[in-house]
């Protein structure tokens, strides 16, 4: 039998509870591989042995002396899908548990079809994943002879549209990992299911990252769901989350690209905007920023304010955020900087001065608007 010990003894000890006699699940060549008795796992139970070799439909042991490493009780072979697996022994004095056996080697077989359809279903699932994968991250693959015929075969329809949705959690220090790692498996079952509540939608996960390929879905309506989820995941399962979406269904063939576009709205969201939902629509400047090292972006703004201390820095940008948002409004950034309008002239004069570069000139307004950029997201 091709089960884990795990599961092995999980079932042994079930089964046990009901009747509350010893359980021994053996294999077909006579092994012990679980047992509510500890001292037999391992041993050889000749009495199994011969049940298997000879294809009997029950073997009863009137005593532990019968057959070598056996004890009286009642065993009966195990079948899954018309074969002898192995068998399942119940200890204890023949009038007592006989009438048990049918029962229990039902619940046997039960028990073992339903995990090896979960292992089938779970190995289906990771070759699904890394068809997927791969997919995603090797432009080249959609042209590859099979990769029609591979994606029929696992039920991939081609000829729907669809999207891809990447999210991460937001890593955090913990006191109580069980607890944390028990919600964060409920918060990614929330999100596989409400994502990939349709048949065509597939889950997958990449290193830390959930990629969910779903059906196409307006970009307007994508993103009220996702902010819907990333709400309910911070008041129900107490994490936060980072969700990033592509620039909107493309053809198949497109896939990488669009796995690309989530990844690096994902990225924008965690380290530069630092806000829970970006999609690759919303990205300017960002496009190319995570290109950037930190240590050239700092360089640029020392450049662009060289001769002003950080204070002197931080005031001046404070400034010009207020100034640009207003669209160069010297009245307006004066009201809401609370200074008269020909302080804030002389202010601006000064910077220009001081830096070289007229906050007031076409040519300056887009560097002090990229150091200040830089200096929000460094």
């Amino acid at each position: 039998m091709n089960l884990s010990k795990q599961f092995a003894m999980q079932m042994v000890e079930e089964l046990s509870a009901i009747i509350s006699q010893h359980i021994n699940l053996i294999d077909r060549e006579g092994t012990i591989i679980a047992s509510t008795d500890k001292e037999r796992m391992g041993s050889c139970h000749l009495g199994a042995k011969k049940l298997v070799r000879e294809g009997l439909p029950i073997l009863i042991i009137d005593s532990d002396e019968e057959y070598g490493g056996s004890r009286k009780g009642v065993n009966l072979p195990i079948t899954v899908e018309g074969e002898t697996v192995g068998v399942i022994g119940i200890t204890g004095d023949r009038h007592r548990v006989e009438k048990y056996g049918e029962i229990i080697r039902k619940f046997t077989e039960m028990y073992i079809r339903d995990e090896n359809l979960k292992q089938q279903r779970s190995q289906q699932e990771k070759i699904l994943s890394r068809f997927l994968e791969n997919w995603f991250i090797n432009p080249d693959m959609v042209f590859e002879a099979n990769f029609q015929e591979t994606a029929l075969s696992l039920g991939i329809d081609l000829s729907i549209k669809r999207r891809i949705v990447i999210a991460s959690f937001i890593s955090r220090e913990t006191t109580d990992i069980k607890s944390d790692q028990n919600r964060l498996d409920g918060a990614t079952q929330y999100l596989r299911k409400s994502l990939c509540k349709h048949p065509g939608s597939y889950y997958l996960r990449i290193g830390t990252k959930l990629v969910f390929f779903i059906l196409d879905t307006p970009e307007d309506r994508l993103k009220e769901k996702c902010t819907k989820l990333i709400t309910s995941i911070h008041d129900d399962f107490h994490w936060d989350i980072c969700i990033g979406l592509d620039g909107g269904s493309l053809h198949y063939k497109q896939s990488h690209l669009a796995f690309m576009q989530a990844q690096k709205a994902l990225n924008s969201a965690m380290t530069i905007q630092r806000q829970a939902l970006m999609s690759y629509n919303d990205l300017h400047l960002e496009l190319f920023l995570n290109e950037i090292p930190l240590g050239v972006r700092q360089e640029f703004i020392d450049k662009i304010f060289k001769g002003l201390s950080k204070e002197e820095i931080i005031e001046a940008m404070r400034i010009l955020d207020i100034y640009y948002a207003n669209n160069g409004s010297i009245e307006k950034t004066a009201n809401l900087l609370y200074i008269h309008k020909n302080t804030l002239q002389y202010k601006l004069n000064r910077l220009h001065e001081l830096t070289g570069h007229n906050p007031r000139h076409t040519q300056s307004i887009p560097l002090y608007y990229l150091a200040m950029f830089f200096k929000k997201n460094s």
